[in-house]
Order: C-alpha cells, then sequence, then structure tokens
C-alpha cells in the first residue's frame, strides 16, 4: 500500500488507505490507525458551512511532480479529476491553474510550474487518476535537456515485450463501487469509450477503454467492491 504525503495547515502527514467501503474507510495516519465513518450526505443533520460554497483547495508541493526534463505533468495525489480549464494548444503562465482535482472531498488546484504550451492532455473530467499518474504534457523554453544517460540501451525486442501487455487488463485506478458496466464479452471498444462507472471516494468516475478492441472478459458485477489495481475488464491481444 503506498504512502500519501500531505501538507494540511502546513503540517505534514503520512496517510495509508487501508480499507474503503461507501460506509467506512480504514485509514493509517502518521502510524495511527483510524475507522472513519462515511455519513449519507443526505442526512439533513449534516452540518453545513454557510460561508463556504465549496472546499477550500488544498496546495501540495508539486515541484517533484513535474518532470523538467519532459515537460509531464503527473498527478501528486489519487482522486478525481474534476475540471480541466486549459485545451490543448493554449499557452500557460507559471502559476496558472490548469488542472482541479478532487481527493478525500477535498478540492486542489495543479498549478503549470513553468511558462510553456499544452502540448497534450492525457485525462478527462470524472476521470480517476493514480498518484504519478500522467496528466498533461507542456513543452516550453524552460524545459532542460536531459542528461547523458550512461546506462546500457535495452534491446527493441524486449522493450516490446515488457510493454506489449501492459494494457490488455484494465485494472481498479482506486477502491471504490462499481455503479454500471457498460459493455459485455464480444464488444467492440474504441480507445477512450467509457466501459465502467466507479464510486470512489463519493464521486461517480468514468473509467475509459485504454485501448481499441474487443471486451474477453469482465471480472466485476454492479454493486461489487474493488481495491486498487483489481482487475476489471480483460481485451484481447
Amino acid at each position: 500500500m503506498k504512502t500519501y504525503k500531505l501538507l494540511i495547515n502546513n503540517e505534514h502527514f503520512e496517510a495509508k488507505i487501508l480499507e474503503y467501503s461507501p460506509t467506512h474507510a480504514r485509514i493509517n495516519l502518521n502510524g495511527t490507525e483510524y475507522l472513519v465513518q462515511i455519513e449519507n450526505d443526505k442526512i439533513d443533520s449534516v452540518p453545513k458551512l454557510a460561508a463556504q460554497e465549496k472546499a477550500v483547495p488544498l496546495a501540495p508541493a508539486f515541484s517533484s511532480n513535474a518532470d523538467l526534463f519532459s515537460g509531464e505533468i503527473r498527478a501528486p495525489l489519487p482522486g478525481v479529476i474534476v475540471t480541466i480549464p486549459v485545451s490543448e494548444g493554449d499557452e500557460v503562465k507559471a502559476g496558472q491553474s490548469i488542472l482541479i482535482i478532487e481527493a478525500m472531498k477535498m478540492q486542489s488546484e495543479i498549478a503549470s510550474p513553468f511558462d510553456g504550451k499544452i502540448e497534450k492532455i492525457l485525462v478527462k473530467e470524472r476521470a480517476p487518476v493514480k498518484e504519478g499518474d500522467l496528466l498533461m504534457k507542456i513543452t516550453g523554453v524552460d524545459i532542460k535537456s536531459p542528461p547523458i544517460s550512461t546506462s546500457p540501451k535495452h534491446s527493441p525486442e524486449k522493450e516490446s515485450e515488457k510493454t506489449g501487455n501492459k494494457d490488455k487488463i484494465l485494472c481498479a485506478p482506486l477502491p471504490g463501487t462499481i455503479m454500471d458496466i457498460k459493455v459485455q464479452v464480444n464488444d467492440y471498444v474504441k480507445e477512450g469509450d467509457i466501459v465502467l462507472i466507479l464510486e470512489a471516494m463519493k464521486m461517480e468516475s468514468d473509467i475509459y477503454s485504454p485501448r481499441t478492441g474487443k471486451v474477453s472478459k469482465v471480472y466485476v458485477h454492479k454493486g461489487d467492491l474493488v481495491q486498487d489495481n483489481d482487475p476489471l475488464i480483460e481485451f484481447e491481444d
């Protein structure tokens, strides 16, 4: 289980999600285990903040999540993409908001670490992401040249063997509940088609097909609880 580093009110925390269900979550926070009950949002007695329309964005440090050698912007923590306020080809400034991600019922802005142009957007709104997932690629003059590698080159044959089946099985990006299944065995889907609806952290998220092809197996049913990296759908080679 990964450890997630959080910065809340200038205090550092390390958190692990040990178990998740629609009614509770078991979390290890700085070495102490907590059982957290998830309240029903429809209950009238749940207090609301009158002077606040939405969650205050939590601003984690993003320097380690932007690769200056490639311009890659990666997810700093697991969550769900709420808004993408930029488009491919847009010019952005350092510090400008380029994504809003929701995690643990808090919305956080992801800012561009440098001036540049949005070359590629690799996620969609309502899509769940894991820590380290590639979100965007930015080009610009601030992107440095990569250091010269002295490691031995990999043979193309071995590289193809290692990456050839990487998306044969679609796995759960987050713990959650299967709300709907949009495909069945022998269906033909295109890359980017919605194949599942997953409820994670009390938000419904669209799960997209990573490839074009035929569905060979569906591992889950509507209402199933799944954990991180559980297999969901398998595709034919």
